[in-house]
């Protein structure tokens, strides 16, 4: 009943909150400042003009009567040069820059009277000192930016790839087409979340030429931040820019360009890549709305080595004899068991493309600060075959694929009551299936192989069709937050009020080994058709659910001076099945019997009467 009453909360509040957002963007830059005259009083009705450093995107607000305002910037790249101009005073241009963490961007200025006739002035400002978290987005100091370019350029893009380039985090690489994963403090990759502009994002890479920012971040003091033990990635997109960009790049990999030995050359180590990327990006209308766009792809081949066409220098590198493969397919082809198949190509094919891309619509005039941003994403993978073919023939291989496709709209609101709301709705939907290439009973048979060398291995060697490669899994995300912040008018506090509920799905199909597997122990026992063992399972595994994930947080982050700052908070998180297991009457009367079972000889035991006194005479 609690867990009821808090969902029913947490819906409440998502509702109250979006309801005054007027239906946010992932990251808001609030600029705030007093614009006083030279006697110190504040001026009202001064023009304040804030110029985006990157994007050279212009916002403007006016003074109140307390000479104040507020500028926003959603998306914001924490880097502006700002602009204040009055009726009868000097005009002033100066910049304001995050420099670590700063909730608020404070940009006071102090006005002189306009002369006819000005006299040089010799300015001379004292250089800021560098904050201890310089460069860190996050007051805990465990936050640290991640550079795309800081891993090899074939695998530009990979999270996976870009998060383990940071000491700590160790890579953990996908097997057979899966896509690879991150550890850090020694946990699963399932421990770690990756979120694109505040959601959680569903795919494992992005175009290497997106225009995205990436930082890691493992304890982070934020409230508002939750849903992982391990790691988070995050991916922010950057803000729209008047600029017109229009990139492209290639990546290019040959075999004649790599130096390996003839063992690995005779594995077909060496390979073919061809990559193509590129980014679209500039204004619709300038200082109103921008536009995004980021692809890529890319084919990788080489030479599909498997237990027909290597030569004996690959075979022994492997473990096995050439005699020894030259047996196991003769037994094969006297019980008529298929070793290759149509549907293999002559090489081992990998082959990727992914976008992503937002529409950012923002008025010019900054006094409400709404803002609205629309983003998409999605990427594809396939491995031709899944295996590397080298301890299987080819026909028990099959064909691996996933892909992922998201959508999110954000939208951000300022109220003149030092309010700012932000609202983010997304859904992801990601899928990952094999198809084998044969529907057959599998095989496996442990093969003895001795070399010239008198050295021996056993390798099991596998036949027939796969018996793992026909399954499915599909992942279904849908999520809604709400931040609403309030800022004081000293700009020391921002105090956050953070919500969010999110429904994740997901459907399993295990198809596999329904067909049956045989294990042989030696290829004597295979040409006998004598199996060790034999294993079914008899009817396909198929498992669907979901569940809901509420959290609320509130938070405050005090800035007492420029040397301390304060960030403290309270979070609550919960989750709910949409289903439970089916209870087994059989099982439950089982459980039951043998409870009782326990119990009645000890019942029993205390109840039954007192031996006779035996007779003394």
């Amino acid at each position: 009943m609690r867990l009821n009453s808090l969902i029913r909360a947490l819906i409440i509040a998502l509702l109250v909150s979006a309801a005054l957002a007027r239906p946010a963007s992932a990251q808001v830059d609030i600029i705030r400042g007093q614009i006083v005259g030279p006697d110190g009083k504040p001026l009202e009705d001064a023009k304040v003009t804030a110029t985006s450093l990157s994007g050279n995107v212009n916002r403007s607000a006016r003074t109140d009567r307390n000479g104040r305002y507020t500028i926003t910037f959603p998306g914001g790249e924490g880097d502006y040069f700002v602009e204040v101009a009055a009726i009868g005073y000097a005009a002033r241009r100066f910049e304001v820059k995050r420099t670590a963490d700063q909730e608020i961007l404070v940009a006071d200025a102090r006005l002189q009277r306009a002369a006819g006739q000005l006299d040089t002035v010799r300015v001379v400002g004292q250089r800021d000192r560098p904050e201890r978290n310089d460069a860190t987005p996050d007051i805990s100091g465990s936050e640290r930016p991640v550079d795309n370019s800081a891993v090899p350029a074939d695998q530009q893009g990979d999270i996976a790839a870009m998060a383990a380039s940071l000491p700590g985090v160790t890579l953990v690489p996908g097997q057979d087409g899966d896509p690879s994963g991150f550890s850090v403090l020694g946990l699963s990759p399932d421990q770690n979340q990756t979120t694109l502009n505040g959601l959680n994002f569903g795919g494992s890479n992005l175009p290497r030429d997106a225009a995205v920012n990436t930082s890691l971040v493992t304890t982070p003091y934020d409230v508002s931040r939750g849903g992982f033990s391990g790691a988070q990635f995050q991916i922010r997109g950057r803000p729209g820019s008047n600029y017109i960009t229009r990139t492209m790049s290639l990546n290019l990999d040959a075999p004649q360009l790599q130096w390996t030995d003839r063992a690995a050359r005779s594995l077909g180590q060496q390979y073919s890549n061809v990559s193509v990327g590129g980014l679209l990006a500039g204004p619709i209308k300038q200082d109103a709305s921008f536009y995004n766009f980021a692809y890529q792809l890319g084919r990788r081949s080489n030479d599909l080595r498997s237990l027909l066409n290597t030569d004996a220098i690959g075979l022994q590198t492997s473990g096995i004899a050439p005699d020894s493969v030259t047996r196991l397919l003769s037994i094969l082809q006297q019980l008529g068991v298929p070793t290759v198949t149509g549907k293999l190509p002559s090489s081992r094919l990998g082959e990727q493309g992914s976008v992503y891309g937002s529409f950012d619509f923002a008025p010019q005039s900054s006094s409400s600060g709404q803002a609205v941003n629309l983003s998409y994403n999605g990427s594809w993978n396939q491995q031709t075959p899944a295996s590397s073919l080298t301890n299987e023939l080819p026909a028990h291989s099959g064909d691996r694929t996933n892909w992922n496709a998201g959508l999110q709209g954000r939208h951000t609101d300022y109220f003149g009551v030092g309010i700012l709301s932000e609202t983010s709705l997304g859904l992801n939907r990601s899928r990952n299936y094999s198809d084998p290439y044969l529907s057959l009973p599998s095989g496996t048979v442990l093969i003895t192989s001795t070399f010239p060398d008198g050295s021996t291995s056993i390798k099991p060697i596998s036949f027939g069709g796969s018996s793992n490669m026909n399954t499915s899994q599909t992942n279904t995300g849908t999520e809604l937050t709400n931040q609403l912040s309030w800022f004081s008018a000293t700009n020391k506090h921002r105090i956050k009020f953070t919500t969010e509920l999110r429904r994740d799905a997901f459907t399993l199909s295990q198809q596999t080994n329904t067909l049956g597997s045989f294990t042989f122990n030696s290829l004597a026992d295979l040409e006998a058709q004598r199996p060790s063992s034999f294993s079914r399972q008899l009817t396909p595994r198929i498992r669907s659910g979901s569940q809901f994930i509420g959290g609320m947080s509130l938070g405050d982050s005090y800035k007492r001076s420029d040397d301390l700052q304060l960030q403290y908070g309270i979070r609550l998180d919960g989750n709910r099945f949409s289903a439970t297991p089916t209870l087994n009457p059989a099982r439950y009367k089982t459980r039951a019997a043998q409870q009782m079972s326990h119990l009645v000889p000890s019942i029993d035991a205390d109840m039954a009467p007192s031996p006779p006194i035996p007779d003394q005479h």
